[in-house]
């Protein structure tokens, strides 16, 4: 396997992978070196040492996880945006969310991977997307069978200083619905909606941080 770039017919691709977690990075490592096209450059469990990173403009692809201490993946995309550099960067998650793949694709993403998904097919998506395709899960036959009726604990309702109606939404937020298809799917007006979100928000005390949402549904099993 090769790598066709502008100036090279058989240059190396120059990876950076950021996640949090030592045996991904290691996982995806051994994936990517088992043939000799591609080349890590850097390994990163932290959004702002890899925003520090002084190879980031050399390097040809970011393999970015969403859910990292200090800055997200979200932040680390938009500052990258902001700094135009050439890389390429798929994002590879655990959150089967169309909204939250929008918003990645939306912030600079040219690709959204789910770490569920079978990664032997990783080097092939970024050959795709070094190739100017975008990479994108197909959410929505998807995203309308995993939905299902959830039976909420009291106990975990009191926990937090939820109704029903917000652990609703929270489950519909993650499982990709816009705040349009969740007020059609349950009635409500748009304004209703967006008012549970503003309440989910402060009462979790994750100020408005849709990774941070994510991460608490898929703790409490709402995913």
């Amino acid at each position: 396997m090769t790598y066709e770039g502008p100036t090279s017919p058989k240059a190396q691709i120059k990876v950076i992978i950021a996640d949090d977690h030592p045996l991904i990075i290691n996982g995806i490592t051994e994936l990517l070196e088992k043939n000799n096209c591609f080349i890590i450059m850097e390994t990163h469990q932290n959004g702002n040492s890899l925003m520090q990173s002084t190879v980031l403009p050399d390097a040809d692809v970011l393999l970015l996880d969403l859910n990292m201490p200090g800055k997200d993946g979200l932040q680390v995309l938009e500052g990258i945006s902001a700094m135009n550099l050439k890389l390429q960067i798929l994002v590879l998650t655990s959150y089967f969310s169309k909204e939250l793949a929008e918003q990645c694709k939306t912030a600079g993403a040219n690709g959204y991977i789910l770490k569920s998904d079978n990664l032997d097919t990783l080097a092939n998506s970024i050959l795709d997307v070094l190739n100017g395709q975008e990479v994108f899960p197909d959410f929505f036959v998807k995203a309308e069978e995993d939905l299902n009726d959830f039976s909420f604990m009291d106990d975990f309702l009191k926990k937090y200083n939820l109704t029903k109606r917000e652990a609703e939404v929270i489950q519909m937020v993650c499982k990709g619905y816009s705040s349009n298809e969740i007020a059609g799917k349950l009635f409500l007006s748009s304004f209703t909606v967006q008012t549970h979100r503003r309440n989910i928000f402060r009462k979790l005390k994750i100020d408005g941080n849709t990774i941070a949402l994510y991460k608490f549904a898929s703790e409490h099993g709402l995913l």
